[in-house]
């Protein structure tokens, strides 16, 4: 009864708080700040909250991107976020994950990341999920079941990625029956319908992360003709109806400076985009993938390139894996996350494409007390600094020697590759970048560091393999294999002219 009153009061103190923010004058924040921490727990939330006072007081763009995304969102939106999100997600949430590590000696991750269908209608060069031969899908119930079971030990973040979520024709349906979590979805629009959004700002606990590469040039180039326009419409939709939504880039070698200039991230602050994910491009892909991987020198150089974004610009950003300690150092393995994909084999991340455990016959919390995923939980963080965050990427060694004792089977059929065929490539790229980061740590001064971050560079040749204009080969058109929860539409080479209605 207690607990319930003391949520109640602080979802109308943040609530009218987030209102009021949005032509708040920086002392007001400041206030406001103070009444915060006079209402949430002192020992989970303080750090926010000084880092929170901390921007005012320098007049970081993050103060100016917070007032951006209160004014662009509808009450009912900004009320029912702030209750899944502040209350459910980090207040009782964090509750629930501490019962659980006092009854387990690990916490339960906060988002659960799924893959209701395999299938997509986009064949995007490098991605995953292009060219699978297989198709599944996960059974409506599963899903219903995972949500349920996710909220019950505080994982009341449900992301959905594919595939393309949206051609699952019964996705929106299961979402309308799960009030009380989050839903973070990212796709490439060709599917979202009016109906669908106007259903969005009707619930206000789904936020939209939209595919893009860069500008219209990159984005058509890898996505396919129109790709960019759908993007662009989506976006004005959501806007229209105060729907919070962000963007979500792969960055490569073909698209790290195009997708980070001060034009293209202006771009999404235009459209209304309150948050931008980078994400590196994967060695994952059933094609050579890994001509497109930036090499070590690119990396650093995209992390400097996001942080100074993040000074000059309005839009709360983050590249992912080479800004790890952002969110906390590597998410994978029930640490902040885990993956069940289309099959409902549970994988660490979207991107490491092995399991001990299918979630049919298994609770989450018995996946979770695998020996695959304590390896990748014990294993963060893989330095001091949480600077080489990424076991793909930084070391892979490790990646193969998890793989290798626990009997980690293959979920997808490349997935060997990256452990095999592709290992020193990896093993290398990966000491370069750890030899620049001891670098940058001992100097940034040092004349290679400071080159570095003077311009990006260039490489014309990766791997002997020419990269050409194009993104690469584009499959010929497949007829997408979907189960009865799958949108009846083929697979298709080429993004839509214009949202499907």
């Amino acid at each position: 009864m207690l607990s319930g009153l003391k949520n109640f009061a602080i979802e109308k103190v943040v609530n009218s708080a987030a209102a009021a923010s949005a032509n708040m004058s920086d002392k007001g924040i400041l206030r406001l700040i103070g009444i915060l921490r006079s209402v949430m727990p002192a020992d989970w939330y303080a750090h926010a909250l000084d880092m929170a006072e901390k921007y005012v007081k320098e007049k970081h763009p993050g103060v100016e991107a917070a007032r951006r995304i209160a004014r662009g969102l509808s009450p009912h939106v900004r009320k029912m976020m702030i209750r899944n999100a502040v209350i459910g997600l980090f207040l009782e949430g964090n509750k629930v994950r501490r019962k659980f590590y006092d009854e387990e000696g690990f916490s339960s991750p906060p988002m659960v990341m799924m893959s209701p269908t395999s299938v997509c209608n986009y064949r995007c060069y490098g991605c995953y999920a292009d060219g699978e031969d297989w198709k599944a899908e996960l059974e409506p119930e599963l899903i219903h079941r995972l949500i349920d079971e996710a909220s019950t030990i505080g994982s009341r973040l449900i992301a959905f990625t594919g595939g393309e979520p949206f051609l699952r024709k019964d996705l929106v349906d299961i979402m309308e029956k799960h009030p009380e979590v989050m839903f973070s979805i990212y796709t490439n629009g060709s599917r979202i319908t009016p109906e669908m959004l106007d259903k969005f700002a009707k619930w206000g606990n789904v936020h939209l992360n939209f595919s893009v590469e860069g500008p219209q040039e990159h984005t058509d180039d890898r996505r396919g003709a129109g790709a960019w326009a759908v993007v662009m419409h989506q976006m004005a939709e959501c806007r229209k109806r105060g729907l919070y939504f962000g963007f979500a880039t792969t960055i490569c070698r073909k698209n790290l400076e195009a997708a980070t200039t001060d034009e293209f991230v202006k771009t999404m602050i235009d459209a209304g985009a309150g948050h931008g994910w980078y994400l590196n491009l994967m060695p994952t892909g059933p094609v050579e993938s890994q001509e497109l991987m930036l090499t070590a020198a690119q990396r650093y150089w995209m992390r400097e390139r996001a942080a100074e974004i993040r000074r000059t610009h309005p839009i709360y950003l983050v590249d992912f894996v080479n800004e790890s300690w952002l969110v906390g150092g590597c998410m994978a393995g029930g640490r902040k996350m885990i993956h069940i994909n289309s099959n409902g084999d549970v994988e660490p991340c979207m991107f490491i494409h092995y399991a001990v455990d299918n979630i049919k016959n298994k609770t989450i919390r018995e996946v979770l007390r695998s020996d695959f995923m304590k390896k990748m939980r014990a294993a963060v963080p893989h330095d001091a600094r949480d600077a080489r965050p990424c076991m793909i990427i930084d070391y892979p060694d490790r990646l193969r020697d998890i793989v290798t004792t626990t009997g980690a089977f293959k979920t997808t059929p490349d997935a060997g590759q990256m452990l095999n065929e592709w290992a020193p490539y990896l093993d290398k790229n990966g000491a370069e970048f750890g030899r620049l980061d001891a670098k940058h740590l001992e100097n940034v001064n040092d004349p290679e560091i400071a080159a570095l971050r003077a311009e990006m560079p260039r490489p014309e040749v990766a791997l002997g393999v020419e990269v050409g204009k194009r993104y690469g080969p584009r499959q010929e058109e497949k007829q997408g294999s979907c189960g009865t929860g799958c949108a009846s539409t083929p697979a298709v080479t080429r993004a839509p002219e214009s949202p499907a209605t």
